[in-house]
């Protein structure tokens, strides 16, 4: 059996990806790149591993097959991927978000189609039990076909909406849309200036199998009320033709379909099921390699895909209108929206 090496950049989040790997007997942590020398030195400690703080020396030095590049949002994603291929890795894992702006991203896309390498944004709820729930009712045709989402969540558009959205899209089976109504209020202000974003993000989207998706992502989410209790960093419902299915992050899960008199329902704690979604995302960046038939649920296109989605909504609300799908946002449009929503 073939054992893949991994490295990690990054020693503050880097660390919960490296602890996803104890117990896999075919995945080991060797090595660790993080710039702060305190952080870097906490993290080899703890994880036993070499440290560096330079990436390309790592690469060179100890040539893994796997890097998770594990960094802030304000880090361009893409200046990970062509040292990495040219230094032998075979699946390179990244953060979300992929991008801040629509240059960062294609950036991202173009690199990825030069090089060939296999990339992985860490969307981990894809491996989350709801998720294995909703795969098994698509092979069993018990859900049938979805034609409406409510999704909600609250915190930072650039940390939690990409984490919505792919959820969205992965009970859509990645399809995309053809129309959506956006609109945008506030301006996050961040230390960091080139951060900068809409406080807060609501949309309708249509999609091209005549699904619909009511989408919010906010400060304070309106759609978060009817949960109490719960988490509000991801709300979801799934309506099929054949029953329904929701998931909160912490709240419930659960399902009433046809047939049923009651529905399912079970109490959700990310903290215990991110344990368990983190290392199913981790074992499959391994069967991704040894098999190129089964891929990983999280490969690069389909977080392109939803980048693309939120910046969309950006695009509408900048028009004021309902717009088609595409044209996709532009930089220039980008920044006249940033300054808009921060001046008001």
């Amino acid at each position: 059996m073939t054992t893949y090496r991994t490295a990690i950049v990054g020693g503050r989040r880097g660390v919960h990806h490296a602890r996803c790997y104890t117990g896999i007997e075919n995945m080991k942590v060797i090595a660790l790149c993080e710039i702060d020398e305190n952080t870097r030195n906490a993290a080899i400690s703890e994880l036993n591993v070499s440290g560096y703080s330079d990436y390309e020396d790592m690469l060179k030095n100890e040539k893994p097959d796997i890097v998770h590049a594990v960094t802030a949002p304000t880090v361009p994603r893409h200046i990970w991927v062509e040292p990495a291929a040219d230094a032998g890795v075979q699946a390179l894992v990244i953060e979300k978000p992929i991008a801040l702006r629509p240059s960062e991203a294609e950036a991202l896309a173009s690199v990825h189609e030069k090089t060939g390498l296999k990339i992985i944004v860490n969307h981990q709820r894809r491996y989350l039990p709801f998720a294995e729930k909703l795969l098994e009712f698509f092979d069993q045709d018990r859900l049938g076909d979805i034609h409406f989402i409510r999704a909600c969540t609250e915190g930072d558009i650039t940390d939690m909406d990409t984490h919505l959205m792919d959820v969205v899209l992965f009970a859509l089976k990645d399809v995309t849309i053809t129309h959506v109504w956006g609109a945008v209020e506030g301006g996050e202000i961040y230390d960091v200036p080139d951060r900068q974003c809409p406080e807060d993000l609501i949309a309708q989207y249509t999609f091209e199998n005549g699904a619909r998706v009511f989408f919010e992502s906010a400060r304070t989410a309106y759609g978060t009320i009817d949960f109490p209790g719960s988490n509000p960093r991801c709300n979801v419902d799934f309506w099929g033709t054949k029953g329904r299915m929701w998931w909160r992050e912490n709240g419930t899960w659960g399902y009433h379909l046809n047939g049923m008199t009651d529905p399912f329902i079970e109490p959700t704690h990310f903290g215990e099921d991110d344990k368990v979604g983190q290392k199913e995302f981790t074992k499959a960046i391994a069967t991704w390699l040894d098999e190129e038939n089964q891929p990983h649920r999280n490969r690069l296109e389909y977080a392109l895909h939803g980048f693309d989605l939120i910046m969309a909504a950006y695009r509408s609300a900048l028009i004021g209108n309902r717009i088609e799908y595409p044209p996709k946002l532009t930089d220039d449009e980008w920044e006249e929206l940033k300054n808009r929503v921060k001046n008001k």
